[in-house]
């Protein structure tokens, strides 16, 4: 009966998939159209590792050398004890950042550490300032869907822009719908 039950369990818990995360390349055309927001070729991995950040953990190890990127995934540890992962392409492409990212996501996750995820991450900016993002598109992978996050300022945050962009995505991406778990990051 046991086993029943665990089959049950099994076949209700959905694995978390990075597809909608790939899906962002048709989101990036409506952001360029309709907002003037390019991608940076920035973005990043988040986790939470056990033990202390900065001790280098395997999940570390793993999401630094993940990617196929010309250049290495930056490692960097935040004052919350989250670990980020950067990475970048130089010229900006999307598709390729967007394979990195999920490089990374798959490779911790294929190590153990799928639990430890928390967001990934891609910035857009205006097509006039490109170094400034002004927009990120941040993406939980436990719920499948994003939501954006445009700062302002050093602790604000422009919600009228961001619902905007939820408005536009919607339809293109699966957009999270509780803006209460909309966290700056």
């Amino acid at each position: 009966m046991a086993l029943l039950a665990n089959l049950r369990v099994r076949s209700r818990s959905v694995r978390p998939s990075l597809l909608p995360l790939l899906e962002l390349r048709s989101a990036a055309l409506t952001l360029r159209s309709g907002h003037g927001l390019a991608p940076t070729g920035s973005g990043t991995v988040c986790f939470v590792a056990e033990g202390r950040p900065g001790e280098g953990t395997e999940a570390e190890f793993v999401a630094g050398l993940a990617g196929d990127s010309v250049r290495r995934n930056v490692v960097n540890h935040d004052g919350l004890g989250r670990t980020i992962v950067r990475c970048w392409r130089e010229n900006g492409d999307l598709g390729w950042l967007l394979d990195d990212l999920a490089d990374v996501n798959e490779r911790l996750a294929q190590a153990g550490f799928a639990s430890w995820l928390l967001h990934t991450t891609v910035d857009f900016a205006e097509l006039r300032d490109m170094r400034h993002p002004k927009l990120t598109m941040v993406y939980r992978r436990e719920r499948g869907t994003f939501y954006p996050y445009a700062p302002r300022g050093t602790r604000g945050r422009d919600r009228a822009m961001e619902l905007k962009i939820r408005s536009s995505l919607t339809r293109i991406v699966p957009m999270e719908s509780d803006i209460g778990r909309w966290r700056p990051v």
